[in-house]
């Protein structure tokens, strides 16, 4: 069971067990980062609990998600696609299921909304919230829910997949940003950025060596405010223990974001990772 999932053994076990003693929940919480296999997992989970492979064409489950026309899922959404059909029995099989992904979105009043069908649920149905965090749930929730954590694979499962998979071996430095995110990791492939991360690395190399020429002429080649590469260059500042530089990648990073003007913040940002470099 779940043997196409990489890593998360202890979830995949409680998981299993849950399906082989007929004990599956009414409501399950996957929380963890982003881009580590939660959501993927909660699918292969309701594919067990359905025994089908056409999960997305099955009467008896439905992924709710936050509209792009909001910023939350709203208790309108909740009601629409959840509440109005919950009491409904189930039209293919045994039970219904629910996931609702990015959970951390639910408003107070659609958690509040969310709260009466957790407290009295239909014996037929299983509920999944995946989020980022637990920080964003009302307690009545938490209290109301199995909370499975989620962590990223390792590193060497990680690596091993993706020369599996894609036939890449990412570099140290790099698998540590990913930080066990296997989505994080073919996003990075699926945006061609492995070759612009080494480059940053090349200009880290030759500004911590003192050698500001070429760190200049290799920066002119690193495009700072697309696809994530100054969060990777603070992250391999932070992993030296270059703190001052970090604070001076923070600033470009909230100044750009602001719309300021890219030539100017950058140039600025250069000149000072260069003069404070040797400082730490």
């Amino acid at each position: 069971m779940f043997g196409n999932i990489v890593g998360h053994e202890k979830q995949k076990e409680i998981l299993s067990k849950s399906i082989e003693n007929g004990n599956i929940s009414h409501a399950y919480l996957f929380f963890g980062n982003n881009g580590i296999g939660k959501y993927t997992l909660a699918r292969e989970f309701a594919k067990e609990i359905l025994k089908t492979d056409n999960l997305d064409n099955h009467p008896d489950f439905k992924v709710i998600t936050k509209r792009e026309d909001k910023k939350d899922i709203i208790v309108e959404q909740i009601r629409e696609e959840l509440i109005d059909n919950v009491y409904i029995v189930p039209a293919a099989g045994d039970r219904k299921i629910y996931i609702i992904n990015d959970a951390q979105y639910l408003n107070t009043a659609a958690q509040n909304t969310l709260l009466k069908t957790l407290e009295e649920p239909p014996k037929y149905i299983t509920i999944i919230l995946v989020a980022s965090n637990l920080s964003a749930f009302l307690t009545t929730i938490l209290s109301r829910v199995n909370q499975v954590p989620f962590e990223g694979i390792s590193n060497l499962q990680l690596k091993e997949y993706m020369l599996e998979k894609y036939n890449i071996n990412f570099k140290d430095n790099i698998l540590e940003y990913i930080d066990g995110s296997i989505g994080k990791s073919i996003d990075i492939i699926n945006n061609k950025l492995l070759d612009k991360f080494e480059t940053v690395d090349k200009f880290y190399g030759y500004l911590n060596a003192g050698n500001t020429i070429e760190a200049m002429k290799i920066s002119n080649d690193i495009e700072f405010d697309k696809n994530d590469l100054l969060d990777y260059l603070e992250f391999t500042l932070y992993k030296n223990n270059k703190f001052n530089c970090v604070k001076i990648v923070e600033n470009a990073k909230n100044r750009l974001k602001s719309n300021g003007n890219y030539d100017i913040i950058v140039d600025s940002m250069l000149l000072r990772l260069i003069d404070n470099i040797k400082e730490v």
